[in-house]
């Protein structure tokens, strides 16, 4: 690709740096090839196989009206099919210019526009969006520039979502290993209670309460409530359980709360402690650790 002049591409690509989220991040791309890279309208699509979904769409100096009657004509597209030009970029992983906007290879997902831009969005390899831009429907005829300058915004918003997928995935990650330590903390605190007392005549061992074993949690929980608390100690968040049953995330939030009031636990993290210690528990109901000891003595 040839160098470009300076055109806005660097202001930008930075508002691509600093969105916290994939809807946002999408937003902000739209907004930026219009009001950075001068053109007149963008809209982004995501690509799931050959359905394309719009995540986000701008004009420069439209207003909401417009927007909204744009957003809408643009919320349904057609499937891609083979001999679309938006599939040939997809397949290509290159911006194409497509001077005849009425052609029978164009999906004209942008309504009225003369010529128009469409480049993929590439994200670890794989092509999983597509962007148009246009001058809207009396601007001039796009030109190579103009194709160049999509494809080199495209390239930028590629490593942009590359970016924020890998930082939403750390921030799983970072959660799960948070659970974990609170737990693994909480456990410490109750095997801290243990004492040995020395004092004649003889050796005294204080020895705490048998853990629960884990046919306790059976008969305190239901079924999909072990299975909720089973998640929430491999650190999974109530809106990721929710995806993993298949329900709301307000069903999640009952059976957390249902959970806590019969463990008889004030938060996440004692719950989670009790099911690893019911999990792991060396002993069976009701025998003490001693009986060994004894056995031995």
């Amino acid at each position: 690709m040839s160098a470009l002049p300076d055109s806005g591409m660097g202001s930008a690509l930075r508002r691509l740096r600093t969105p916290a989220s994939l809807n946002v991040l999408f937003r902000e791309a739209a907004r930026a090839v219009c009001e950075q890279l001068g053109f007149d309208r963008a809209a982004v699509f995501s690509v799931q196989g050959r359905s394309l979904t719009l995540e986000s769409v701008h004009a420069r100096d439209a207003g909401s009206a417009e927007l909204e009657r744009l957003a809408a004509l643009a919320a349904e597209p057609p499937p891609l099919g083979p001999g679309f030009h938006e599939s040939e970029a997809l397949r290509r992983q290159r911006a194409m210019l497509i001077e005849d906007a009425h052609s029978d290879r164009a999906l004209g997902l942008l309504p009225g526009a003369a010529s128009f831009v469409v480049a993929p969005i590439v994200c670890h390899e794989h092509p999983v969006a597509l962007i148009y831009s246009d001058l809207g429907a009396s601007g001039d005829p796009l030109t190579e520039y103009d194709r160049q300058t999509i494809w080199a915004f495209a390239e930028g918003f590629g490593y942009a979502l590359e970016r924020c997928v890998l930082a939403d995935r750390l921030r799983q990650q970072s959660a799960r290993v948070v659970a974990l330590v609170r737990s693994t903390e909480a456990s410490m605190m109750e095997l801290s209670r243990s004492e040995i007392e020395i004092g004649a005549p003889s050796l005294r061992l204080a020895v705490p309460p048998p853990p629960r074993a884990a046919s306790g949690l059976e008969d305190e929980l239901t079924r999909r409530e072990l299975e909720v608390i089973s998640m929430l100690a491999e650190g999974e968040t109530n809106a990721r359980i929710a995806r993993r049953l298949i329900v709301s995330e307000d069903t999640v939030k009952t059976h957390v709360k249902h959970i806590l009031r019969k463990l008889g636990v004030h938060n996440r993290s004692q719950a989670v402690s009790r099911y690893f210690r019911a999990k792991d528990a060396p002993f069976e109901e009701g025998k003490s650790p001693l009986g060994s000891m004894r056995g031995r003595a």
